[in-house]
């Protein structure tokens, strides 16, 4: 099957608060900056390895503004979750992942949204930088280069103060030959 012919097969995406990669998770910056601007009701932190560690869930839930709903949860249970039978509305939900294979094993599940989010996704071994605290690797380019193709805006945006940068405009500044 083509990838358009996959895109076409796709339920029409849902408009979420916010979808951001933050290898960071939730912390400072997103409850202080994003929270505050965008007001959701809800964070929803999709990421199967943090789902089950019941100590990292009582951190997250002790980060977590007092008056919002806190959702942690498997890419499995996420389209049911945030989607189909949630209490929040998907407009009043944040969701947010550590990686951008999370991304898209997100939307392949079923959570199909109209925009990503890149925030601080740093340096490590096998990562390029691509922007100030972007770095991927190859694999995580390529889920980024999938979520592109089939429609979703993908921009690089730290704070909701900064602009948002498309990441095509970042690639191709980075593939323009020196003078």
């Amino acid at each position: 099957m083509r990838l358009d012919e996959m895109a076409s097969d796709r339920p029409k995406p849902v408009r979420f608060c916010l979808v951001r990669i933050d290898d960071r998770l939730l912390h400072g910056q997103v409850v202080v900056n994003w929270v505050r601007t965008l007001r959701p009701r809800r964070i929803a932190i999709v990421d199967d390895e943090i789902a089950t560690d019941g100590t990292t869930v009582s951190v997250l839930e002790a980060t977590c503004p007092a008056d919002l709903a806190l959702w942690v949860g498997t890419v499995a249970e996420a389209a049911s979750a945030l989607v189909e039978q949630n209490p929040v509305p998907p407009a009043d939900t944040m969701i947010l992942l550590r990686s951008p294979e999370h991304a898209r094993a997100l939307y392949d599940a079923g959570v199909c949204y109209e925009a990503l989010n890149l925030g601080c996704l740093g340096a490590g071994a096998g990562r390029s930088r691509v922007h100030r605290q972007v770095s991927l690797s190859p694999d995580e380019m390529e889920a980024l280069q999938y979520l592109a193709s089939v429609g979703v805006v993908v921009s690089i945006q730290a704070l909701p103060s900064h602009r948002a940068i498309s990441l095509a405009t970042v690639l191709s500044r980075r593939r323009r030959p020196s003078a």
